[in-house]
């Protein structure tokens, strides 16, 4: 019928889409060509994926009331082989709004770096619950983010398929197919408003989303701050009862030195605990234990943050804690002292030698010491992606500096 127009709810969502789809491809191609030092890539992809799911969101309610409410006859001159392609076009593309984000939810579902999303940073987007990556999660993430980019390809060539079709029915046919979609002044600011609540949600992540991100792995370890205490006796026959030292947090460091790509970086653990049982004039019944929360782990970059609590590096889900615990101290010949012990981390045990000194000044204590470690000693990234692409140092560097009250 001429002059018939699509209803405003269905105009909105079709340009809407269509917008999103656009910035969607656009900042697609663009986020994935910046290098992983990039300080803004991380961001970026948490905002691809918040827009991703918003295109999910949209596309499904647009299908729900292109069912309910009748859209526009096609012209009747149109032939029917036309008609038909266009009803296929449609189908399709709507398959594959919502495949394509679905597909790009499970990139993340089945890597090993098991990356969270966050919508906005206002809250985590459970993994696809099916999906867990099976014996080669590595392998898996590429399968499926091969499939995310022909999906996209996809999108892009019935896009502009669609598009040259709208353009031939305005300019060349004339029978007011664009016209029935076209917006109008309420239309437009129904779209302007949509657009705003989006932008919003980008603004409230760059708010809150770092801060999302810290509470959210804060809570799943939250049970695990309890340290069990060292027994009695468990460290060398003359074993004190307890530890001696109480331990200033505030004013401890727990630090680690990498390398990537050939830049120096450093992280540190802000949330550890320490019991120690020290007398320089009874080695024998000396010992040091830390427990250390690996999800506290942070280097300053949020694409490196990212990947540190996966299973491809600490697996915090799994191993929330790593422990060093050493019943061996000794004093070297240059006046250091010597504790060998076993670190632990992902339930692997490695026997090392931490080199430390200490500085004791009436009931005040001062324990500044360094550790060299290989990082696949204890399955931290181990696969060669690691090395080669991204480029990470095997060895890296603990560094610690305690103060501790004699209790």
């Amino acid at each position: 019928m001429a002059g018939a127009r699509y209803t405003n709810v269905a105009i909105v969502l079709h340009w809407t889409i269509a917008i999103l789809i656009l910035a969607q491809i656009a900042g697609g191609f663009y986020m994935h060509n910046l290098p992983n030092s990039a300080p803004a890539k991380f961001d970026l992809y948490q905002l691809h994926k918040s827009f991703g799911l918003s295109i999910l969101v949209l596309t499904v309610i647009r299908i729900g009331w292109r069912l309910t409410h009748r859209p526009p006859a096609l012209p009747s001159a149109m032939p029917s082989w036309q008609k038909m392609i266009a009803r296929a076009t449609h189908v399709l593309f709507y398959a594959l709004l919502i495949l394509t984000p679905l597909v790009g939810l499970a990139i993340v579902s089945v890597s090993p770096k098991d990356i969270p999303t966050y919508y906005f940073g206002l809250f985590n987007v459970p993994h696809l619950p099916f999906l867990d990556g099976g014996a080669d999660p590595a392998a898996a993430e590429k399968a499926f983010i091969d499939r995310h980019k022909a999906l996209s390809i996809g999108i892009l060539i019935l896009f502009a398929l669609h598009a040259g079709a709208a353009i031939k029915h305005a300019l060349a046919d004339k029978d007011g197919v664009m016209r029935s979609m076209q917006p109008r002044l309420a239309q437009g600011a129904a779209i302007g408003a949509v657009f705003a609540f989006l932008s919003a949600g980008a603004a409230a992540y760059f708010l809150t989303g770092g801060k999302q991100e810290e509470t959210t792995i804060a809570a799943g370890v939250e049970a695990e701050r309890q340290v069990t205490p060292v027994a009695e006796g468990q460290c060398g026959p003359d074993a004190f009862p307890a530890a001696n030292w109480r331990v200033d947090r505030e004013a401890s460091r727990l630090i680690f030195i990498g390398e990537q790509n050939g830049n120096r970086f450093e992280g540190a653990f802000s949330d550890f605990d320490a019991q120690i049982a020290f007398d320089p004039d009874r080695l024998n019944a000396s010992w040091i234990r830390v427990d250390i929360r690996t999800a506290s782990a942070a280097t300053g970059d949020n694409l490196r943050d990212s990947t540190i609590p996966g299973g491809e590096w600490f697996d915090v889900k799994n191993h929330p804690t790593a422990t060093f615990l050493a019943c061996d101290i000794s004093q070297s010949t240059n006046g250091s002292y010597l504790a060998a012990g076993a670190l632990t981390i992902k339930d692997l045990s490695k026997d090392i030698v931490l080199d430390f000194t200490v500085t004791i000044n009436g009931d005040r204590a001062l324990a500044e010491g360094a550790v060299e470690l290989m990082r696949t000693d204890y399955d931290l990234g181990a696969a060669d992606t690691w090395l080669n692409a991204e480029g990470v140092g095997l060895d890296v560097t603990v560094e610690t500096t305690i103060e501790a009250t004699r209790q």
